[in-house]
């Protein structure tokens, strides 16, 4: 096989292996969540046909065989330009949130019955193995925000209804001013669940 065309081989198999593996990684979110149905039917028509095209271009090249008829080259080429048409839709169909960057979701926004603070639970990359929560809390004097991490077992939600005004959480003054109570409500899957949140040192205990 001539050199030019071995390494337009090589580098078109590099090319669509990285769509594949980028593809991979965003429908699992680095391997966190499972794979839904969209993406499971991309990979039926777009994933699966790129492996395919990418063994086959691998196994001939690793067995050395070279193309000596015209229409063995015509092939060669089109199989290139079927892995190269079909790279550019894997990386198109890829969700970078819940890996890359946040996929961040909150329920409404409250108020303290003290008037001190608005506040609202953040879930972070929710039905994800790598979720979490906290909650976000805005002075209503000065504007400040914090955000405070809150140990809510979210692996254990396996589904989640928001309503038109869903309020998972409710918190509550103490007679200390730089402590508050935070329990979720029925609303949230997990209810129940009881936090002493500490304003100054933005640390939460869970209690009960």
């Amino acid at each position: 096989m001539r050199l030019w065309l071995k390494v337009m081989w090589v580098i078109t198999i590099l090319v669509n292996l990285s769509g594949v593996i980028w593809f991979v990684l965003g429908s699992t979110a680095n391997f966190q969540r499972g794979i839904d149905l969209i993406s499971t039917v991309i990979l039926v028509y777009l994933g699966i046909p790129s492996i395919l095209l990418i063994v086959v271009s691998s196994f001939l090249l690793l067995k050395k065989w070279s193309p000596s008829r015209w229409w063995e080259v015509i092939g060669v080429f089109m199989i290139m330009t079927a892995m190269l048409v079909l790279t550019p839709h894997l990386y198109k169909n890829v969700e970078t949130s819940g890996w890359l960057t946040e996929k961040l979701e909150t329920d409404s926004i409250q108020q303290t019955s003290d008037q001190r603070y608005m506040y609202c639970l953040e879930l972070i990359n929710l039905f994800q193995q790598n979720g979490s929560a906290r909650l976000y809390l805005k002075n209503a004097n000065t504007r400040e925000e914090l955000r405070i991490a809150v140990d809510l077992p979210l692996t254990k939600i396996q589904g989640i209804s928001w309503g038109e005004v869903p309020r998972f959480i409710k918190l509550e003054p103490t007679n200390d001013a730089n402590i508050y109570i935070l329990h979720t409500t029925e609303s949230f899957p997990i209810p129940n669940e009881k936090f002493e949140i500490h304003i100054q040192e933005k640390t939460s205990v869970k209690i009960g």
